[in-house]
């Protein structure tokens, strides 16, 4: 019966698989998360340019002096937000680029193990093949010390 092969550092490399599938999903979430931090900002930006187009439409009406003041207190509360988004997205962008060595790294020692995997693989069906072939050998030798008694 032919004999499968079996590779030892199997479980290892099902191990470091795991680890960088499980990089890649950091990842993916890293990137969800830049991605709205992007859309805050963008959406803080749209408001002070909303705001600004609300201000002049009222003052150009007669209103009441602290619904004036309105306006440059939320303009300052949407550019505070746009600060903290945008140190945010630089903090992502940090975490973004640790996380791609760190990916390289995981990608690097799963490669390493599959190659040895391939290796042992091929020393294996070499053996399998040098083994199948002296059978053969033999059998043919067999034939021939028959042949020759007849």
């Amino acid at each position: 019966m032919a004999q499968k092969f079996k590779f030892k550092l199997d479980g290892l490399l099902k191990v470091r698989e795991f680890k960088e599938k499980k990089i890649k999903l950091e990842l993916g979430d890293i990137l969800k998360e830049i991605e709205h931090a992007k859309a805050t900002i963008a959406k803080a930006q749209q408001d002070i340019e909303d705001c600004y187009e609300a201000q002049e439409a009222f003052v150009a009406e007669p209103a009441a002096g602290r619904m004036v003041q309105f306006f440059p207190q939320y303009i300052q509360s949407r550019r505070e937000e746009q600060k903290i988004q945008e140190n945010i997205l630089y903090s992502l962008n940090r975490k973004y680029q640790e996380k791609i060595k760190e990916l390289a790294h995981a990608k690097g020692e799963v490669k390493v193990i599959d190659n040895l995997k391939d290796k042992q693989q091929l020393e294996f069906n070499k053996k399998k093949e040098k083994k199948f072939q002296e059978g053969i050998d033999e059998l043919t030798i067999i034939k021939k010390h028959r042949e020759n008694k007849l």
